[in-house]
């Protein structure tokens, strides 16, 4: 191996451990109040179920991610949430939530992915963040307990546009297998399990990445010069 191939392998090496290192952070969240949602009467059974007829809110969750605010959802109707900031950990999505030994998923995660994609954003409203909450509660039930674990019973309010609408976003996955999708992670932890979207870490590894071309670059001109 030449100098100069030694000195690429190493700075990608190094560059590699910087993002692996960032990706694996542990986090704290803390659930600081409810976005965009309706109330709900949910049933949450089997080895980790909360119960039958639970009044939730099902909707967008206001989060602080290491003292960020963040829009999340909830990926885990078998686990309460917690109060105050608790320890957390990013994990690939199809991999959460904590109450399935293996994940949800790939295909699971994909799904949600794709929804948030097609439905999400910071104005949603109120049945449409309802529709999102109940639809992936549903996916992932469907894929870790084979949709035997978790039962919406009933909507407060709007009822018929959440089901209408519930039916519209099962209806695009089925016709939208490609559809595109959003780049999401899962935080896991002593409460609930969310669904948020990636922490940008990419500005960090590129520019490190850089920084270590430039300095390639500048060796390999001193090389070339002597």
């Amino acid at each position: 191996m030449t100098i100069v191939s030694k000195v690429l392998a190493t700075l990608v090496a190094g560059s590699s451990l910087v993002a692996l290192s960032l990706r694996a952070d542990p986090v704290t969240v803390q659930e600081v109040g409810v976005g965009a949602n309706e109330t709900v009467y949910i049933n949450s059974t089997g080895p980790n179920g909360l119960g039958t007829n639970l009044h939730v809110y099902a909707g967008v969750l206001d989060l602080k991610v290491d003292g960020v605010a963040t829009a999340g959802f909830c990926i885990d109707p078998w686990h309460w949430s917690g109060s105050g900031p608790m320890a957390y950990q990013t994990e690939d999505l199809s991999l959460a939530p904590k109450a399935a030994l293996s994940g949800m998923g790939t295909t699971a995660a994909t799904q949600i992915e794709q929804l948030w994609a097609a439905y999400y954003t910071p104005s949603i409203s109120n049945v449409n963040a309802a529709a999102l909450q109940i639809e992936i509660w549903t996916i992932v039930d469907n894929a870790i307990y084979g949709g035997t674990n978790f039962k919406l019973d009933l909507v407060d309010n709007s009822a018929t546009d959440v089901t209408n609408a519930i039916n519209s976003m099962a209806n695009f996955l089925t016709t939208n297998q490609g559809a595109a999708t959003a780049d999401l992670i899962a935080v896991t932890g002593p409460g609930q399990d969310y669904v948020i979207a990636r922490v940008p870490d990419g500005g960090v590894t590129l520019s490190m990445l850089g920084l270590g071309l430039v300095g390639l670059l500048a060796f390999r001109r001193k090389v070339c010069r002597s």
